[in-house]
């Protein structure tokens, strides 16, 4: 944390935040980025360069961008990018490649898990459709009161049952050579003084306004249980289709403007509230997860090789790679970049001997995911006869 862009990065608070969950908000990075990103963030330029047909644009003045392979574009495609409005605009996504592939199917043990044991999502099977017509018609939608803050103060309900939907947060934007659509990241608490152990449904719902209409697009978990007092993530992709829910002036599709997040779908707990079991929330307006690295690939490297980071949170666009070894505080070249993993190349140093090295991914706001650990060695030059 003594190096000059640790500092710049105010990595010794974000780390301290990043126990409690929203780096971003806690720190007001994202309220103060967002008003530096326009809608016309086509980025094509970097130390390096980035070469494309996209014209260039200019970046605003706090925003990290490390060096760029000159080939950045060769494997990647342009794309608007429906997440936050601090990212807002057409990016360079990677296409659907073996790199790729292995971040996306990573999958983080929890031994070496880097997030904070309630981020860490919990892997239930997706519930059944759902519709709110079904019988008795009078059933209404529960209202939906609730806020988006992780650290939501507890209330505990005695002899009685209450969940709360605490949070949604954006994993990643889903990927269109897979037909793969967003996925969210939704926090419900249990607030009873004891477990409740029958199941129950956790829904999303994409629409394109307040009220909820048919041909909503929906997906859900059905959580089995949860402790008293617990909180519980959950992970929930919504279908590609939800990208195509509207169309701007041009005739072009539009994704869904609100998302409804939804705990007790079908009210199958009796509750002593059902006004703090859902919200609704303009899909722009949602963060991101905070990054989180979670392997690096090989974790034996070479000066001026390729490396590979699983994680997510990255954002939508380069950031920078830091290289923290020794003393020395240097950064990788960035081959690919893309929500849930980085391809970088290390700097090329006058090794003589294998070095213990530390690498931080930067996501273009400025918010910093934990450093991995990885072993630099120099190139082994022809043996002398």
């Amino acid at each position: 944390m003594r190096g000059p862009t640790a500092k710049k990065l105010q990595l010794s608070q974000q780390y301290h935040a990043m126990q409690k969950g929203d780096v971003a908000r806690r720190l007001n990075i994202q309220h103060h980025t967002g008003k530096m990103v326009g809608a016309k963030a086509n980025l094509t330029i970097g130390r390096a360069g980035i070469h494309g047909h996209a014209s260039p644009a200019r970046l605003p003045h706090n925003y990290y961008q490390g060096r760029i392979s000159p080939h950045y574009t060769a494997s990647a495609f342009k794309l608007h990018y429906w997440g936050h409005r601090s990212f807002a605009g057409s990016h360079w996504y990677p296409h659907w490649t073996p790199w790729v592939s292995w971040a996306w199917h990573y999958n983080c043990h929890s031994l070496w898990d880097p997030r904070p044991g309630w981020c860490r999502p919990v892997v239930y099977m997706p519930c059944h459709h759902w519709t709110w017509y079904r019988s008795p018609v009078w059933i209404s939608l529960p209202v939906v009161t609730a806020g988006t803050w992780v650290d939501v103060q507890p209330v505990v309900i005695v002899d009685k049952f209450d969940l709360q939907m605490l949070a949604v947060r954006l994993v990643d934007p889903g990927h269109p050579d897979e037909k793969l659509g967003p996925r969210y990241r939704v926090w419900l608490r249990n607030n009873s003084d004891k477990p409740i152990v029958r199941p129950f449904d956790v829904l999303l719902l994409a629409g394109n306004g307040k009220e909820l209409a048919q041909g909503a697009q929906q997906a859900g978990v059905r959580v089995t249980s949860i402790e008293a007092g617990d909180v519980q993530a959950v992970d929930i992709r919504l279908p590609i289709e939800a990208y195509s829910m509207g169309r701007d002036a041009l005739g072009q599709p539009t994704p869904f403007e609100t998302l409804h997040v939804i705990v007790d779908a079908n009210r199958e707990i009796a509750e002593t509230s059902e006004t703090n079991n859902g919200v609704q929330v303009a899909r722009a307006e949602i963060p991101l997860v905070d990054p989180a690295a979670f392997e690096v690939e090989p974790i034996q490297a070479t000066v001026g090789g390729e490396v590979l980071l699983a994680g997510e949170g990255f954002g939508p666009r380069p950031g920078q790679l830091l290289v923290h070894l020794g003393e020395l505080e240097l950064e990788g070249e960035i081959l690919g970049w893309y929500d849930l993993g980085v391809r970088a190349t290390l700097p090329n140093l006058p090794l003589a001997a294998p070095t213990a090295a530390e690498l931080i991914v930067i996501r273009g706001d400025g918010v910093a995911a934990n450093p991995v650990k990885i072993t630099i060695s120099p190139v082994k030059g022809p043996a002398i006869q």
